[in-house]
């Protein structure tokens, strides 16, 4: 295939789920023309593995990121349906803030905040090779033969990285939700000697509403009284 040179940059994030959104608008906003590659912008900031953030372990990360002007605590205290703080019988140690966000908001809202943001351009295609030169990154090349020159290239890929679906002995290729598994990139890092190694995600069967008896159920309500994750 023919390669085409588009405009250098200075950072090239591949990827678009929570660390890529985050990276992506931490350059452009330190001034450094950034291009943010996603293979399909339908993906972009999906939550395609839990659509809860924060909770016990992970709270205190969201609160982090906000500290240093990221976006994930603004983005969710716009677009959650159900806040609680857990652990509240206990000490304020413990005490850990969970929400659960709207999917489709959240995933428009982060969309919108990325597309408008200055220094950042937004580009649908696939990461497929990376070239190097006596150890350092030179360029991003995509499965449609765009080349980025770029000096830096930051990877987000999560499990979309040869992404596989398992169901009890049916296993396939496959992204979260029935997208595109990056499986090139994959062969690109292993080529330069990168060892990968497989993070699992669980998920639950499905079961049907009118199969529950909701009487054995009890309502966990959230909280009346708000507290954001965002401190901006």
């Amino acid at each position: 295939m023919k390669l085409y040179r588009e405009d250098p940059c200075d950072v090239v994030v591949v990827g678009a789920g929570h660390a890529g959104c985050e990276a992506a608008l931490a350059a452009a906003r330190m001034g450094l023309k950034t291009v943010l590659l996603v293979m399909n912008l339908d993906s972009v900031a999906d939550l395609p593995c839990n659509p809860n953030i924060g909770g016990t372990g992970k709270g205190h990360l969201v609160r982090e990121v906000d500290a240093l002007g990221g976006e994930m605590g603004i983005n969710i205290d716009k677009t959650f349906i159900q806040s609680r703080m857990l652990n509240t019988s206990k000490g304020p140690a413990v005490h850990s803030l969970r929400v659960q966000a709207d999917k489709k908001m959240y995933h428009t809202e982060m969309k919108k905040v990325l597309e408008e943001q200055v220094n950042l351009e937004f580009v649908e295609g696939e990461a497929v090779e990376l070239h190097i030169e006596n150890g350092a990154i030179k360029a991003v090349e995509t499965r449609a033969g765009a080349l980025y020159e770029t000096k830096a290239c930051i990877i987000a890929t999560g499990t979309y990285l040869r992404g596989e679906i398992l169901m009890g002995e049916l296993r396939y290729e496959s992204g979260p939700h029935g997208m595109k598994s990056s499986k090139k990139l994959g062969e690109a890092l292993d080529r330069l000697g990168i060892r990968l190694q497989r993070f699992k995600t669980g998920t639950p069967a499905r079961v049907h509403r009118d199969s529950l008896d909701y009487s054995k159920m009890e309502i966990q309500e959230g909280d009346k009284e708000i507290v954001p994750f965002s401190f901006m």
